[in-house]
């Protein structure tokens, strides 16, 4: 079984390992190899928006490193955001761009500041997508901030995907806040 590298670090699953003990409702939402952004769009009905929490060169998770296949000695670029649905905190959504990734087109991923990632993911008709990894996530591990977390069970479900553009590594991990499964 795998284990986490720190105590903020969650416990990532093939989704296949996990789909009988997925949240009915959410589990749609969590194996779906789309655009997030664009069902988050529609769910809202267009009343969207993406909040930045931080964006810079960070440290990044052991399991993350692995994924994206670098060292920790490699600069990275770390993205958190929050995704906005009808005004409310939907999904906390973490992105890993190594530098090396941040050449030619990709360039634009510096700057992104309240423009949803997956709108230029998507469009790229050579993205590629590996595939989806599931985990529930204690409102203890601070993988997410506990402003987020006002649920009464404690737990809330997240996803994480690497995406490659023009053959450079990405890794994008959503977590679905307890408002937004409130409002399926």
């Amino acid at each position: 079984m795998p284990t986490p590298t720190s105590p903020r670090e969650p416990f990532w699953h093939p989704a296949s390992h996990l789909a009988w003990q997925l949240p009915r409702a959410l589990s749609p939402w969590l194996t779906d190899q789309g655009s997030l952004t664009a069902r988050l769009i529609s769910h809202s009905d267009d009343q969207f928006a993406v909040k930045l929490l931080r964006q810079g060169w960070a440290r990044t998770h052991t399991s993350e490193l692995r994924l994206l296949g670098v060292n920790a000695k490699h600069k990275m670029l770390v993205r958190e955001v929050v995704l906005q649905g009808r005004g409310e905190s939907w999904v906390f959504a973490r992105s890993l761009i190594p530098y090396s990734s941040l050449n030619g087109k990709l360039k634009a991923l510096r700057n992104l500041d309240n423009r949803p990632l997956g709108a230029l993911l998507f469009q790229d008709p050579d993205m590629t997508r590996e595939p989806i990894e599931i985990a529930a996530i204690s409102a203890h591990n601070q993988y997410v901030d506990g402003d987020y977390l006002n649920n009464e069970d404690g737990q809330v479900w997240g996803r994480r995907s690497l995406f490659r553009l023009q053959g450079n590594p990405l890794l994008v991990s959503e977590v679905f806040l307890p408002a937004f499964v409130a409002s399926l």
